[in-house]
C-alpha cells in the first residue's frame, strides 16, 4: 500500500498512483462517465458574490483541498497518477483557481443538461470546476463591496468521481458559502491561504491506505471468502426494459414534499422503527410491482425472483485519523452493497412496514459488520481489476461432481439490480445556515454523468422538505412508458404508505 502514498519528485511537485477505488472510476471517466456535479440555487446580497470575492474564496478552498488542483498523468498504461504542482506564490494560486472558475447566465436546467449530455466539461488536466450563474451578470462584476441588493444565483460545482463523493461536494459548497458570507475582507481571504504548509500531509492518500485492517495472508483469505459469500446473496431478477431509440439524453424529474408532509413522513417512519431511507427502499419495490402488474413486457413468473437495489456506504468513519488537524475531505471513500426485497405488492400497510424493516435489518447487518472494511477493500480490488480488463478468477466446480449423473447443483441465481439508489440523508445537518444567515438556500441537486440506459434515484431532505430526484436516459427505455409509470408509482407510494 505504500505505493499509494504521495511522493515529492521535486521541491514543489508531488504525485501518487490512483488507489483501487479511484482507478475503478478512472477509465470510464475519460468519456465523462461518473463525473459528479452539485447544483445549488440560492439568493444572496450582491456584495457577497462579486467575482473577485468568489475567486478568492475558491482559491482558499483549493489551497485547503489540493486534490481539486491536481491533474492526472498517464505515462504508463493502466498506471495513472495524480500530479500536484504547488503554487509558487499568491499569483500562481489565484491564476490556478481562475482557470477553474466561470461566471455565466445559464439556468439550472441549462447547467445540468449541458453537463450531463454535452461534451465532457472535465479532463485529466482540469479535475474540478466552479460555475456561478445569474440572470443579472452585472451583479457578479460589481466592484461595490457594500452593495446590499439581493440577486438569485445558481452555483454549479463539478469533479470526477475518482476524486471524491457526495460528502465532498456538499461540504465544499457549504464552506464556499460560509467564506462568501463571512466578515473577512477579500484581502483577509487571500491572507488565509497557506503556501508554506506541508503538502505531503495535506494531500489525501488513497483511502485504502487509511483502513485499519490486518494485511497478512490469512486475514486476506478470510476477507476474500466473506466477500464471495456476500456476493452469493445478491439475488435479483428485475430490470427495466431497455431499448435505445436515439443517442443518450439524460433528463431529471423531481418530486418535493412540503415541510408539513415531510414532518408527517418522518414521524410515521420513526413510529415504525425505520428511517426515511428504509421506507423509500420499500416504496421502490412496491412501485416496481405495480409497474410489472400493469405491463405486458414482463412475465408474471418474474415475481418468483426478488427485487435488488444497489446503494453506497460512506466509509469515512472507518478510516484512521489524519495526521493533521482540519484535514481535507476531498477524497473518495465509498463502497457498495445491495438490498433484496420481495417483488410482489405488499398486501397491507403492516406488510409494507415489514419490508422497510427488512431493508433496515439488511443495511444494519452490512454497515455494522466487523468485516465491512475488509469487504470494501476486496470490492475495490475487484472493481479496479475489471476496469483494467484483467481476467477475473473463476471458482471451479470440484472435479468430483463431473462424475455425478444429472445436475444436482442449482443454476446460478439471477443478480440483476433494478436501479441505483443514492440515500443522501439530511442535508440540513451539512448546510449550516447560521454561517451565512443573509443567504437563502432554495434547492440542491447532485448526480453523475451516466451511460446509455442509466438510471439513478436520489433521496434527501433539505430545507425541512423531502426531495426525490431521478436521473435517467430518456432515449434508453423504449417509449418511456415503463419508467414514467415507475416514477409516478414512487410518488404515489410515498402518498399511500407514508402520508395516508
Amino acid at each position: 500500500m505504500t505505493g499509494d502514498k504521495w511522493t515529492a519528485t521535486t521541491a514543489n511537485h508531488f504525485e501518487r498512483p490512483l488507489g483501487d477505488s479511484e482507478f475503478a472510476f478512472f477509465p470510464a471517466s475519460k468519456d465523462g462517465l461518473g463525473d459528479m456535479f452539485l447544483h445549488l440555487a440560492f439568493r444572496a446580497p450582491q456584495a457577497n458574490v462579486r467575482q473577485e470575492r468568489v475567486l478568492n474564496a475558491w482559491a482558499v478552498l483549493r489551497n485547503r483541498h489540493p486534490l481539486l488542483a491536481c491533474n492526472v498523468t498517464e505515462e504508463e498504461a493502466n498506471a495513472p497518477r495524480f500530479s500536484f504542482l504547488a503554487p509558487a506564490g499568491m499569483e500562481d494560486a489565484l491564476n490556478e483557481a481562475r482557470d477553474a472558475l466561470y461566471f455565466r447566465h445559464d439556468s439550472k436546467e441549462e447547467l445540468i443538461s449541458g453537463y450531463m449530455n454535452g461534451q465532457r466539461t472535465l479532463s485529466n488536466i482540469h479535475l474540478s470546476y466552479l460555475v456561478i450563474s445569474s440572470p443579472n451578470l452585472a451583479s457578479l462584476s460589481t466592484k461595490d463591496n457594500e452593495a446590499s441588493d439581493e440577486c438569485d444565483y445558481d452555483l454549479f460545482m463539478c469533479a470526477p468521481h475518482f476524486t471524491g463523493d457526495g460528502t465532498s461536494l456538499h461540504q465544499c459548497t457549504n464552506d464556499l458559502l460560509a467564506l462568501l458570507a463571512s466578515s473577512s475582507s477579500d484581502e483577509d481571504l487571500l491572507a488565509s491561504i497557506d503556501l508554506a504548509q506541508s503538502w505531503i500531509d495535506r494531500l489525501p492518500p488513497a483511502f485504502e491506505t487509511r483502513c485499519a485492517v490486518p494485511r497478512g495472508q490469512f486475514p486476506k483469505g478470510v476477507s476474500k471468502v466473506n466477500f464471495l459469500m456476500a456476493r452469493e446473496k445478491e439475488i435479483g431478477g428485475h430490470r427495466f426494459v431497455r431499448q435505445q431509440r436515439a443517442p443518450q439524453k439524460t433528463i431529471f424529474v423531481e418530486r418535493v414534499f412540503d415541510e408539513n408532509q415531510t414532518k408527517t413522513i418522518l414521524k410515521r417512519c420513526k413510529a415504525n422503527g425505520v428511517t426515511i431511507n428504509h421506507a423509500i427502499e420499500a416504496v421502490c419495490g412496491a412501485a416496481w410491482a405495480k409497474v410489472v402488474n400493469a405491463s405486458n413486457e414482463h412475465s408474471k413468473d418474474v415475481f418468483k425472483n426478488p427485487v435488488m437495489i444497489y446503494t453506497a456506504i460512506n466509509l469515512r468513519s472507518h478510516l484512521l485519523p489524519s495526521p493533521i488537524p482540519d484535514p481535507t475531505y476531498w477524497f473518495l471513500a465509498l463502497t457498495y452493497f445491495t438490498l433484496v426485497l420481495p417483488s410482489f405488492l405488499p398486501s397491507s400497510q403492516s406488510a409494507f412496514w415489514l419490508r422497510a424493516k427488512s431493508a433496515k435489518a439488511q443495511t444494519h447487518k452490512t454497515v455494522h459488520s466487523p468485516l465491512l472494511v475488509h469487504r470494501a477493500l476486496e470490492m475495490a480490488s475487484e472493481r479496479a481489476s475489471r476496469a483494467r480488463n484483467a481476467p477475473q478468477p473463476v471458482v471451479d466446480i470440484p472435479k468430483l461432481l463431473d462424475n455425478v449423473p444429472g445436475n444436482l447443483l442449482p443454476g446460478p441465481a439471477p443478480s440483476a439490480a433494478l436501479l441505483g439508489l443514492s440515500l443522501i440523508g439530511n442535508l440540513d445537518a451539512t448546510y449550516i445556515r447560521s454561517s451565512y444567515p443573509q443567504f437563502v438556500l432554495k434547492d440542491v441537486t447532485t448526480a453523475s454523468r451516466q451511460k446509455a440506459g442509466g438510471i439513478l434515484l436520489l433521496v434527501h431532505t433539505f430545507g425541512g422538505r423531502l426531495w426525490l430526484q431521478m436521473f435517467y436516459d430518456k432515449e434508453g427505455f423504449g417509449d418511456g412508458e415503463e419508467i414514467d409509470r415507475f416514477w409516478e408509482e414512487v410518488g404515489k407510494g410515498v402518498e399511500d404508505f407514508l402520508l395516508s
